[in-house]
């Protein structure tokens, strides 16, 4: 038998790794998963018009006319950058200009995203070891697991945290720095990141578990006995 805390171990660490991926593949690369989102309102008699740009761990996509008209919703990207570490803020799409935005948010944003890839690199490695501790029925294998999710779980909560804390302080130094003409939100990437981070303790918790479960001497031809973890 397969052993049995080997296989939530390897579907819990499955969701920590996509959940990770999809944060770490944000915009501009998935245009509806962003850190943080700043938006300039205009409402008029007829309807109103948004400006803004969504946050991503390797870039920024600029909105060119979110619009609502009678109770229908139109949007468009006017443009997004190209995908690398680090980052400028134009703010001549927003209308803004020297206000101070774009050295507010390159401190908050550009410098710590790159946790989110090494924690979805982590995850990743911690997979493939949870697959042949599963698979194999393996004591060593889930030791494996356990070390690679032990520093999956600790580059995942230090991403989710600082995805988090810069983005609340990004938030606050936008609002002030555009004298509350902008309003800046936290994103979904921020709670993705959270989900993953949580899949991946329970993972932990699971591998742990089953370091200490009981195996056969050879898995491969024993495994009809029923022997495995626990």
């Amino acid at each position: 038998m397969l052993a049995r805390a080997a296989f939530p171990a390897f579907f819990l660490t499955l969701g920590g790794f996509i959940l990770f991926l999809l944060v770490t593949l944000s915009v501009p690369i998935i245009q509806t998963i962003y850190l943080l989102q700043v938006r300039f309102d205009r409402s008029g008699t007829a309807g109103s018009t948004s400006l803004g740009a969504n946050a991503g761990v390797f870039g920024l996509c600029y909105q060119g006319g979110q619009a609502s008209f009678l109770g229908f919703d139109y949007s468009s990207n006017a443009a997004c950058t190209d995908p690398h570490v680090g980052y400028t803020f134009d703010e001549t799409f927003l209308g803004l200009d020297n206000s101070g935005l774009s050295r507010a948010v390159i401190k908050g944003l550009a410098g710590s995203l790159i946790l989110n890839a090494i924690a979805a690199g982590f995850a990743g490695l911690s997979l493939i070891w949870s697959f042949f501790a599963w698979f194999c029925s393996s004591r060593g294998w889930e030791i494996f697991t356990f070390i690679s999710l032990f520093f999956s779980v600790l580059s995942g909560w230090l991403a989710w945290a600082l995805d988090l804390a810069l983005a609340l302080v990004a938030r606050h130094r936008i609002e002030d720095a555009s004298n509350d003409v902008l309003d800046a939100r936290i994103g979904n990437g921020v709670w993705l990141a959270l989900g993953g981070v949580v899949a991946l303790t329970l993972a932990l918790c699971f591998a742990g578990c089953g370091m200490f479960g009981r195996y056969g001497k050879d898995s491969w031809q024993r495994s009809h006995t029923g022997r495995g973890t626990y």
